[in-house]
């Protein structure tokens, strides 16, 4: 049935075409449009010619709804102008501040006792001996004024020889102190060359020592030993003078420094029978400023 009216379709299409080409040979009017097939008499062409699966030659194509691509910048927010920096205080004037500082100091004593008076006569000769010091600084002040206390342990002592009916008796005494000066110290210069001098009171405290006799060319070694109410404070005065040279921000001190007691607690002697403390100090130091910027 589906060829017959196959045949039918095919002989009609035929026919069309060849009346249409005879009325176009005998008229000179417009050419008029050429019949399209329609859909279904196409698909019974196909069917008949075998063309089943053939796809339409055009299909719709499906129109994309294309979305705007997102805007991948960030609206820019209005930066916040940084602050100015406040201006730096400028720093005090180190003579108007307060410093501290601590530091070491040592070196060499020359040192000797004075001669009581009963004594000048009776042909007893006193000569220095070489000690040693060293101890601990302190320093409360400024540029120029400051005060000094330390903490030193210190070697004192001296040499006596006597000479009686053509004998020679010589001694030698070396007492080891702890010696506490305080001193009020003036200085002039600038930071890396400084001039100064000092001045103040000290005490010290006798801990032990030797003795040396020598008679006859035989020589006698005594520890020197305090016992409790034995006589073992000094106290006078002492100034010296240095320089200062800087290095950074610590100091570099050399100073000569002289030590002249003045009394003691030996309650058994008149003053004009005790002996005191001579002595020349020449030491070294360093003091470095503690919390200071």
């Amino acid at each position: 049935m589906n060829r017959l009216l196959t045949l039918i379709f095919g002989a009609a299409l035929t026919a069309a075409t060849t009346s249409g080409s005879m009325y176009a040979q005998t008229t000179t009017p417009t050419k008029p449009a050429e019949p399209q097939p329609s859909q279904s008499m196409q698909e019974m062409y196909d069917k008949l010619h075998g063309n089943t699966n053939k796809k339409p030659a055009t299909q719709p194509t499906k129109s994309k709804t294309t979305t705007p691509p997102k805007s991948t910048t960030k609206p820019q927010t209005a930066q916040k102008s940084a602050p100015a920096p406040a201006p730096k205080a400028a720093a005090p004037a180190e003579e108007g501040g307060f410093k501290f500082k601590v530091g070491l100091r040592g070196g060499a004593n020359y040192c000797n006792f004075s001669v009581p008076s009963s004594q000048t006569s009776s042909g007893v000769t006193l000569e220095p001996i070489i000690g040693y010091h060293g101890g601990l600084i302190l320093s409360f002040g400024g540029k120029v004024f400051s005060v000094q206390p330390e903490i030193l342990y210190s070697q004192v002592g001296l040499k006596s020889t006597t000479r009686q009916g053509g004998v020679t008796l010589s001694g030698e005494s070396k007492i080891n102190t702890v010696t506490v000066p305080v001193l009020l110290k003036f200085a002039l210069g600038g930071e890396s060359f400084k001039f100064f001098i000092n001045g103040g009171g000290y005490g010290s405290y006798a801990l032990n020592g030797k003795t040396k006799i020598t008679l006859n060319q035989q020589t006698t070694t005594t520890d020197i030993k305090y016992e409790k109410g034995d006589p073992r404070i000094e106290y006078g005065a002492v100034g010296g003078a240095g320089i200062s040279l800087g290095l950074g921000k610590a100091q570099l001190l050399i100073e000569g420094r002289y030590y002249y007691g003045l009394g003691n607690d030996d309650g058994d002697l008149d003053a004009n029978e005790k002996n005191f403390v001579r002595n020349i100090q020449g030491s070294i130091g360093i003091l470095i400023p503690i919390g200071g910027k």
